[in-house]
C-alpha cells in the first residue's frame, strides 16, 4: 500500500488555513482574525509538524521573522506569582516597601503560564505553551524548573491537578499536568536536571547510540504533537 497523507489530506490548503490565523502578534488565534491564544498555537504548530511542513514553513521568506515572534509570544507568556523578599533573620514579605526597601535576597517564585495576555495562569497552558516551544526546539528559553514547580502546587490533596492553585482537580488539567511534567525533562528545559554519564557509558557512545537518541528525539516530538503523556527512555 503506497497511500500517503496526502492522498487523504490537502497539505498545502491545511498549511495556509493555519497561516491564515495568525494574528500580529505573532500567535495563532482560533480562526482568522482572532487573537493569539496557546491552545490554538499549540494545535496549529502541532498540525504542521504532523503534516511535515513545519521547517519548511518556519524557513519561507515571505514569513521571516515569524519563528522568533512565536517564540518571543511563548516565551512572554509565563508568569511568576508575587516575589517574596526575605531579610536577613528569614522572615518574608511579598512588599518591599514592608522590607523598608531594602531587598537582601529575592526568592524565586513558581511561574506558570498563561493562555493570552493579562490572564491567569493556567496549567494546561503548560502544556500548550511549553509544547510549541518544544515543538520549535526552544523550550530552553522559558525557566523550566519555575514552571514544574506551578504545576506541582496545583496537585490536589485529593489525587490529580486543578487549574489554578487550590482549584479541584479534574481530568483535563491533570493530564496536560502530567504531559508537561513529562516533557519538561526534555530538550534541555531543566539544564541542571540531566544526570552525568557514567564513564561506562562513554565508552558505548557509538554511532549505533547516537542514532538511537536522535530517533527518541523525533518520537518525543512526535508524542508531543499528538498530545500523548508518555516518557520513552534511552
Amino acid at each position: 500500500n503506497n497511500t500517503t497523507t496526502n492522498d487523504y489530506i490537502n497539505i498545502e490548503s491545511a498549511t495556509q488555513y493555519i497561516l491564515s490565523c495568525k494574528s500580529y502578534e505573532g500567535a495563532l488565534g482560533l480562526t482568522p482574525g482572532r487573537e493569539g491564544h496557546g491552545g490554538s498555537t499549540f494545535c496549529g504548530i502541532a498540525s504542521l509538524y504532523l503534516l511535515g511542513v513545519l521547517d519548511d514553513v518556519m524557513s519561507r521568506e515571505e514569513l521571516r521573522g515569524w519563528k522568533d515572534e512565536l517564540i518571543y509570544w511563548c516565551v512572554m507568556r509565563q508568569k511568576s506569582l508575587m516575589k517574596k523578599v526575605v531579610d536577613d533573620d528569614g522572615s518574608s514579605t511579598t512588599n518591599k516597601n514592608d522590607n523598608n526597601g531594602y531587598v537582601v535576597e529575592e526568592e524565586e517564585q513558581p511561574a506558570g503560564m498563561v493562555g493570552r495576555p493579562n490572564k491567569k495562569e493556567d496549567t494546561c497552558y503548560s502544556y500548550w505553551i511549553g509544547g510549541t516551544l518544544h515543538l520549535l526546539s526552544s523550550s530552553h528559553l522559558m525557566d523550566g524548573w519555575a514552571l514544574r514547580e506551578y504545576v506541582l502546587l496545583c496537585q490536589s490533596p485529593y489525587g490529580g491537578f486543578g487549574k489554578v492553585v487550590g482549584a479541584m482537580p479534574d481530568l483535563l488539567h491533570s493530564f496536560y499536568s502530567m504531559a508537561w511534567l513529562t516533557l519538561s525533562k526534555e530538550n534541555g528545559c531543566c539544564e541542571n536536571e540531566e544526570e552525568a554519564d557514567d564513564d561506562d557509558d562513554a565508552v558505548y557512545e557509538s554511532e549505533v547510540r547516537s542514532q538511537v537518541r536522535e530517533s527518541i528525539g523525533k518520537l518525543s516530538k512526535l508524542d508531543c504533537a499528538l498530545g500523548m503523556c508518555a516518557k520513552r527512555t534511552r
